[in-house]
């Protein structure tokens, strides 16, 4: 009886960081494709480190657990910094996009570091940030996340192929395809910053590029690729917060690293593939993008 016991508290801890992260990785899987498909890979990152700055003022003031102001800012400084991304389509050079992103991301976190090094929770505030603390998220915060994603679902599944077209077509933007830029820019800018807010800059990026580099070293569809996509994220997930909680270790970090493993395997399991395949003399047929 007592094991059983035990058995179900571990399942009552685990159960609320495991849902978070299922809602993190259904969502951030379906932006992860059009970032690669844009070809602007870190501009996640930069976003996700600007909600953090705008987080990070908090702490300057009273105790630094203000998180109605926190949201606030987060969501200001993210919006701020997606709206200017918008123009990075008008750049054709690909080393430049590339460029600003890194410049954004670079002086944001210095900025969060200087402004966190004036408060005494300084250090505090940094790692979690940057690591979050999702063993502990409440029931309400879960909630919340899973209200505002919804939300955001509704305009990419009713408009899905013109966001798709978006980030597909290479060619710069004109007219009111500007506004549909600053559409996809502000719809992602909200779910990097609800997620940084409870998991972490970490987490963040790690649900936003891994699945969807995963998925995409083995081709097909784009509904193929994403329901790929949520399958490694949310079987990594699961994955890294038991490895975290039997081997006694931080389960954000955990998650991501045993996330991390989820390219190798697929690289791995698509050369094993295609040697079998050409071994029996045929090479398999390249994939549809779309």
């Amino acid at each position: 009886m007592r094991q059983q016991a035990v058995d179900v508290n571990d399942f009552l801890l685990l159960f609320s960081p495991f849902l978070l992260c299922f809602l993190i990785a259904t969502s951030h899987a379906y932006f992860g494709l059009h970032v690669l498909a844009r070809g602007i890979v870190f501009v996640d990152l930069a976003i996700a480190q600007s909600a953090a700055l705008g987080a990070s003022v908090v702490f300057l003031f009273e105790d630094g657990h203000n998180d109605i102001m926190a949201h606030l800012l987060a969501f200001l400084a993210a919006i701020s910094i997606s709206l200017l991304f918008t123009q990075l389509r008008r750049t054709t050079d690909h080393a430049m996009r590339e460029a600003a992103v890194g410049s954004v991301y670079v002086v944001t976190t210095a900025l969060s570091v200087l402004i966190l090094s004036r408060s005494v929770h300084g250090m505090e505030g940094l790692k979690t940030l940057l690591n979050g603390n999702i063993l502990w998220t409440r029931p309400g915060e879960i909630a919340f996340v899973a209200i505002v994603y919804a939300l955001v679902a509704i305009p990419h599944v009713l408009w899905h192929n013109r966001f798709r077209e978006m980030s597909d077509d290479v060619n710069r933007i004109q007219g009111n395809r500007l506004l549909w830029e600053c559409a996809f820019f502000v719809s992602f800018a909200v779910t990097i910053t609800v997620a940084v807010g409870v998991a972490g800059i970490l987490i963040v990026f790690a649900f936003l590029i891994i699945p969807a580099l995963s998925t995409s070293l083995l081709g097909g569809t784009w509904i193929v690729r994403l329901t790929r996509g949520w399958g490694i994220g949310i079987v990594g997930a699961g994955a890294g917060i038991t490895t975290a909680h039997a081997a006694d270790l931080p389960t954000g970090a955990t998650v991501v690293v045993v996330l991390g493993i989820a390219p190798i395997l697929v690289w791995i399991i698509r050369k094993i593939y295609r040697r079998f395949t050409i071994g029996r003399g045929s090479i398999p047929c390249r994939q549809p993008h779309d």
